[in-house]
């Protein structure tokens, strides 16, 4: 059976998304402008002259109406954000490595550089993604964001046996958002964990290679 997710409070005027499992129509009546996502900090900005796929990126942003920007992923956080009054959203793929890389914290600021929003008029929603409680990673990873981003980091971090422990990817990112401006307030996690959550969400953990992907947008109809 296939779900679709919804930020809960989110029925900004001209602005739709959703998190949805595989097989789900995704917003039929707006041209979905997709990326070649690369696990990087890169971004785009798209309009109506922009392709499918844009290119190698992992955070697309749209002011455009008619527009909506997805990402998929199975077990990477996907991240939707929204500037409802100026009218401006982003959909972001959020692994590991793009996380480390500051593709989240590169979006807040792209709002700001391209758009000239403020980082506390941005609302985040952060979907369905592998959680603390599956995601295991040797103790070398968390200790690199520990390094970049400072020992906040340790917060997500829960210690396992032989150099091992799991990691909260979307409290990492909550942290990474809450420390470029995004208020609490306007953060929020959407649905389950990917590996035990129980709903129809692919896994690349539990799954393997022949998981599918969920698709998250975000989009300004006409």
């Amino acid at each position: 059976m296939s779900t679709t997710f919804l930020a809960a409070g989110w029925d900004f005027d001209g602005v739709e998304h959703g998190f949805a499992s595989e097989g789900v129509a995704v917003a039929p009546h707006l041209r979905v402008v997709r990326a070649n996502q690369v696990h990087g900090p890169q971004l785009l900005v798209v309009d109506d002259s922009t392709p499918s796929p844009a290119g190698d990126a992992d955070g697309l942003l749209t002011a455009t109406q008619g527009i909506a920007v997805a990402i998929a992923t199975a077990d990477c956080v996907p991240v939707l954000l929204a500037a409802p009054h100026a009218r401006v959203v982003a959909a972001v793929h959020a692994g590991w490595r793009g996380t480390l890389a500051g593709i989240v914290p590169s979006a807040i600021h792209a709002f700001s550089e391209r758009f000239g929003i403020a980082a506390a008029d941005v609302h985040a929603a952060l979907g369905p993604s592998i959680g603390g409680c599956c995601y295991e990673v040797e103790r070398d990873i968390a200790q690199r964001f520990a390094d970049e981003y400072g020992s906040a980091m340790w917060g997500a971090w829960e210690e396992g046996p032989s150099g091992r422990g799991t990691l909260d990817l979307r409290s990492v990112n909550e942290m990474l958002l809450q420390a470029a401006g995004v208020p609490t307030s306007t953060t929020m996690r959407v649905g389950p964990c990917t590996g035990c959550g129980g709903a129809d969400l692919a896994s690349y953990r539990v799954q393997g290679a022949g998981a599918g992907r969920q698709l998250s947008w975000i989009g300004l109809p006409g």
